[in-house]
């Protein structure tokens, strides 16, 4: 697919004074954004699951320590 997009002359000629192919060039740095991005939204991802975990950790030793207490005072049966 064709793109038309605009850049200041001084950096075209900054970029075809270096390389061959400046669609390639476009398309490698876009990839790599993308990538970039990608690995961003796992990081976050990864991130919320460790705090639900630790929410979840803390509810449920919470729980548990209750459980314990009420059996220890004989309301358990």
């Amino acid at each position: 697919m064709k793109v038309s997009i605009s850049l200041p002359d001084e950096l075209v000629r900054y970029i075809d004074d270096r390389v061959e192919n400046r669609s390639r060039l476009i398309e490698l740095l876009l990839q790599a954004w993308r990538k970039q991005q990608e690995q961003q939204a796992m990081v976050e991802a990864c991130l919320l699951l460790d705090e639900l975990s630790d929410e979840l950790t803390d509810e449920d030793e919470a729980w548990q320590q209750a459980a314990i207490t009420d059996w220890e005072q004989g309301k358990l049966i």
